[in-house]
């Protein structure tokens, strides 16, 4: 089990900004990232550099237009940014609540495949209580989603828990399997 009592009930932000260059991972074209502080509700918000007009895009699940390959978000005029997901996670990881992420490219740099990167920039950068509390999400009863021979299910439960499994017909993945 994963003990919660290091996790802040207030939201955070960086303490200070950061910045990562590389390639993308798809696109292969060069890209700057630059991941700054930000005030208390404003949430994750990549800022397309190369675009003046509509590049805002809220790093929020209802903003996901695409995830063949990779996971994309787009606003509602269409601008985009792809493969998000190990930002996103060391930004989940370190419990960043508030950020802008400044891109000047349409694809997060892909780095060396993982999220320490990000991690390690974060840590570096340092993490600053806010004023305001966090939103936390209680499951009150049970959620089943399934789709073919694949599901998930979120259980109410006093300590935060996971179970998952994945099996892929694919040698190199095949099946693998994590309880926290």
């Amino acid at each position: 089990m994963i003990s919660n009592s290091n996790i802040s009930s207030k939201q955070q932000t960086l303490n200070k900004s950061f910045s990562l260059n590389g390639i993308g991972l798809h696109s292969g074209k060069k890209v700057k990232i630059t991941v700054e502080p930000a005030k208390v509700n404003n949430g994750i918000k990549f800022i397309r550099t190369d675009l003046t007009k509509d590049n805002e895009v809220d790093a929020l699940w209802s903003n996901v237009s695409s995830t063949n390959l990779c996971t994309t978000i787009s606003n509602e005029k269409g601008v985009s940014i792809s493969t998000i997901e190990h930002l996103m996670s060391s930004l989940s990881g370190m419990h960043i609540d508030n950020a802008n992420i400044l891109i000047n490219n349409l694809e997060v740099p892909i780095m060396d495949g993982s999220s320490l990167p990000f991690v390690e920039e974060l840590e570096n950068s340092g993490i600053v209580n806010q004023e305001i509390s966090r939103k936390i999400i209680s499951v009150k009863k049970e959620i089943f989603v399934s789709n073919n021979d694949s599901y998930a299910k979120i259980t109410p439960n006093k300590q935060f828990s996971i179970n998952f499994e994945i099996d892929f017909e694919s040698q190199l993945v095949s099946k693998q399997a994590c309880q926290l």
